[in-house]
């Protein structure tokens, strides 16, 4: 979002005593200052301190801001006039230019896009920077999408090292048409694309990229995919989002190099129509893992050795009661591919599935310290914590995400992370895990017995909602708080 208008902010200062550069850029940065503050940033009996930082310095300072504030600091002396020429980094964004194609402006004229598009002509012409840190493009084009290409074409012949593009078309039956070279550069390390309708040639070559984000791309294919990793030999984190599915789909994802996955996509319009994924993961170097499916998609994972966190979030729909036993079986086969995690975090969906399996046969994981499941109105999820708890000697933290029944998005969770559940809670939680061990205990098994009731000594427990928990579980003021 723009800074407020310039003039509140300087009406608060003396102009007479500040230098406007001063003015000009803390206000760009939104931050506020007091005319007292002068002194220990830098301005003192008149001197303008900033403007006698060598060049370099100055232009770190514009490149972290949207491209058009740092070309408008040329307005502040002819000390600043030619300087945004030489900031490595172009952050073109549609969005802070006043007035042009808003998301909620439907009427937007081709005046107004036409003058975005004479500004990065502009700004693409005179900046002189041989090499580029970051080129980041955000557009939403309704009428003449011609320039993308050479703009794109400038960005990427100057060793460009980050690469960012979220373009949008309304216009029918055009597309974008990618440089050759956009798939050849021996600079690129991080590459992020969204909303692009993308096609893969067969020849890719980006042996330095190690970071790929490919959010909401249109017309990604199972070829497209393996042509595009082919050619990343260094890849370490791989970012897939899809917008909804149209057909089954082999998601072959084996690299040596790959240290981070997250797959994800939109229920949408296809709720209702079952078409399963298959997930070949065969990553020896694969820390984390997160994906965002169907109970019904199928997953053959291979060596995974050193994983440690494994986000699960697995949904039920378009999945028919004939294929229970399937979705058991294949949710089965994820968790024997991930036992060496040492954190796993299960859907509602999961939780649930797997409540309702009378033969379910988890494997052990001698690693997993973290453990959250999420629940819903039902009680069958006890059994399933007990489970965990007997095949995780090392367990020591569980969280119980029932906020809204089903498990939070990743970044939800991270904006309101678990409280410490109630000690009252707590007691009640491990009286009935204590009730099932024992409900199950046979004689010759007393050494894992103990060893169990030793996890569940030490573990804590959190959860998202404490006083929705209490009906959850079912717990009333006169039960068996002590352990």
């Amino acid at each position: 979002m723009p800074p407020p208008s310039l003039k509140i902010v300087s009406s608060s200062l003396t102009e007479s005593k500040l230098n406007f550069s001063y003015i000009f850029l803390f206000h760009l940065f939104g931050v506020k200052v007091r005319e007292a503050d002068m002194t220990d940033l830098g301005y003192e009996d008149g001197v303008d301190r900033i403007s006698c930082l060598p060049d370099h310095i100055l232009c770190h300072i514009l490149s972290f801001l949207p491209t058009k504030y740092a070309v408008g600091t040329s307005i502040l002396s002819t000390r600043w006039k030619y300087l945004w020429t030489s900031v490595s980094v172009l952050d073109l964004d549609f969005r802070v230019h006043g007035g042009l194609c808003s998301a909620l402006d439907m009427n937007a004229n081709p005046g107004s896009e036409s003058t975005f598009q004479n500004f990065v002509n502009r700004v693409m012409l005179l900046n002189d920077v041989t090499h580029l840190q970051k080129f980041r493009l955000i557009y939403e084009c309704r009428y003449n999408p011609a320039p993308i290409c050479t703009w794109l074409h400038v960005a990427i012949s100057r060793d460009i090292i980050e690469l960012e593009l979220d373009l949008y078309l309304s216009i029918r039956d055009e597309y974008v048409k990618l440089p050759k070279s956009f798939f050849v550069s021996n600079t690129l390390v991080i590459l992020k694309l969204s909303c692009i309708p993308l096609s893969i040639p067969s020849v890719v070559c980006l042996p330095m990229l190690k970071i790929l984000k490919i959010r909401r791309v249109m017309g990604l294919s199972d070829k497209c995919i393996q042509n595009l990793l082919s050619g990343c030999h260094v890849l370490e984190e791989l970012v897939i989002e899809e917008i909804s599915r149209e057909k089954p789909r082999v998601i072959d994802i084996s690299m040596d190099t790959l240290k981070r996955f997250s797959f994800s996509y939109r229920f949408v319009i296809d709720i209702s129509v079952d078409l399963p994924y298959k997930f070949i993961v065969d990553s020896p170097n694969l820390e984390y893992f997160h994906v965002k499916g169907r109970i019904s998609d199928a997953f053959v994972i291979k060596s995974l050795a050193i994983l440690v966190t494994a986000h699960l979030d697995l949904r039920q729909t378009g999945v028919g009661a004939d294929s229970f036993n399937l979705c058991v079986e294949r949710v089965s086969d994820l968790f024997k591919g991930i036992p060496n995690a040492k954190f796993i975090s299960l859907s509602n969906d999961i939780v649930q599935l797997l409540c309702a399996s009378y033969d379910l046969n988890l494997p052990r994981f001698p690693n997993l310290t973290r453990l959250a499941i999420g629940i819903g109105v039902g009680i069958g999820w006890k059994q399933l914590m007990t489970k965990f708890v007997k095949c995780s000697p090392n367990l020591n933290v569980l969280t119980l995400d029932n906020k809204q029944g089903i498990i939070k998005d990743l970044k939800e969770l991270r904006k309101n992370p678990s409280l410490r559940m109630p000690e009252y809670l707590v007691s009640h939680v491990k009286g009935f895990i204590v009730e099932e061990l024992y409900f199950n205990f046979v004689p010759e098994a007393v050494e894992c017995l103990l060893q169990d009731l030793n996890v569940l000594k030490k573990l804590e427990f959190n959860c998202q909602c404490p006083f929705l928990l209490k009906n959850q579980i079912g717990y009333a003021s006169d039960s068996n708080d002590s352990f």
